[in-house]
């Protein structure tokens, strides 16, 4: 029955690992603090895995614990500031409906983000999860998901709008 159990556990990793990855870096936009919560969480799943797997989500239980993770952490000990350096240069905008913003200025904008705004807009723009996933891996009531999703972005557009304005300054 051990067998068993390991060998589900690691079809499970196999199959989940670079998804849980790509998720954790998108949220800490490190490598290694997202090779840690995931490597954290999926520690704490093995020994857990028999229960995991009954519950019929271990996805949904997997990504709980390593958002956990990573909002513990950022709890613990502040995020480091990175300056912004190598903004794209100002070009003639391109005729409306075609202005395309340039993903490194949102990311650039999104580390500027706490934590747990980041972990929400990722959850729910990246991962595309329903207002009743994220309020279960946040552990936040599923009502309060859409507002504090409108208040993170409008936060994004604030933050991209300063280093657009930045960047036609310099």
């Amino acid at each position: 029955m051990r067998a068993d159990r390991e060998t589900d556990f690691e079809a499970f990793v196999a199959v989940s690992a670079d998804r849980f990855f790509r998720t954790a870096y998108a949220i800490t936009r490190d490598d290694q603090s997202a090779a840690d919560a995931v490597s954290a969480a999926l520690a704490a799943t093995y020994s857990r895995w028999s229960r995991v797997l009954a519950s019929g989500q271990p996805e949904t239980y997997v990504l709980r614990m390593i958002v956990n993770e990573i909002l513990g952490r950022g709890m613990r000990r502040s995020s480091a500031v990175r300056p912004i350096t190598g903004l794209p240069s100002q070009q003639p905008s391109p005729a409306p409906g075609q202005r395309v913003l340039d993903t490194d200025v949102v990311w650039a904008a999104m580390e500027q983000l706490p934590v747990s705004q980041r972990a929400l807009v990722v959850l729910r723009y990246y991962e595309r999860l329903s207002a009743v996933e994220i309020g279960a891996t946040l552990g936040i009531r599923p009502e309060t998901v859409d507002p504090q999703s409108a208040a993170a972005l409008a936060a994004v557009r604030r933050l991209v709008t300063k280093m657009a304005r930045r960047g036609a300054h310099t």
